[in-house]
């Protein structure tokens, strides 16, 4: 069985219904998360878009404060992915690993699609009647920047050509913990 992320949306649902001590009910969740890239000859055409879901937001979160006084509610400095020690120290910090490709490797179309984990802020605040409010995810990561770790090229003719699944796509450790977009 694959690992799962040290939040489960049962454990979110937990921490945005009990808020801070302080009183805070908006909640600033740190994650790594999916994103997709357009680019043209490897150069970047498009905005970042953000391509996850709910249970991938989760398997990203490595702390979670109070958006009012700063206390964490959370933290951990293993892997958001694998979990492996230390992990996320290596993931804010290394270079991306993964190729850039400037074009498609089967039919070479310069138009591509590169999916990467992104690290981002992601506020969450509780509403009446138990429903909640997220914000848009933010980051401050440009693709080649430290942090940002690209793991799948897709054209729009050939579909995916270059994907990296024999290691953890953010500290390199083995395999990460399930399939990505």
């Amino acid at each position: 069985m694959a690992l799962m992320g040290l939040i489960t949306p049962e454990k979110l649902d937990e921490l945005i219904a009990a808020g801070c001590a302080c009183g805070g009910k908006r909640l600033a969740f740190s994650t790594y998360v999916d994103a997709r890239l357009p680019l043209m000859e490897g150069e970047p055409v498009g905005k970042l878009a953000w391509a996850y879901d709910g249970e991938a937001f989760c398997d990203g979160v490595y702390d979670v404060r109070c958006a009012k006084c700063a206390a964490s509610l959370f933290s951990s400095t293993g892997c958001p992915r694998c979990h492996a020690d230390g992990g996320l120290e290596r993931a804010l910090t290394a270079e991306n690993t993964h190729a850039v490709p400037v074009c498609c490797a089967r039919c070479q179309r310069q138009e591509i699609t590169y999916f990467a984990m992104v690290p981002a802020t992601v506020e969450y605040e509780p509403l009446r009647e138990g429903n909640v409010r997220a914000g848009k995810a933010r980051t401050e990561t440009d693709l080649y920047d430290p942090g940002f770790h690209g793991y799948k090229a897709q054209c729009k003719d050939c579909g995916t050509f270059a994907e990296l699944t024999a290691e953890c796509m953010l500290c390199s450790a083995p395999a990460p913990l399930r399939p990505r977009a």
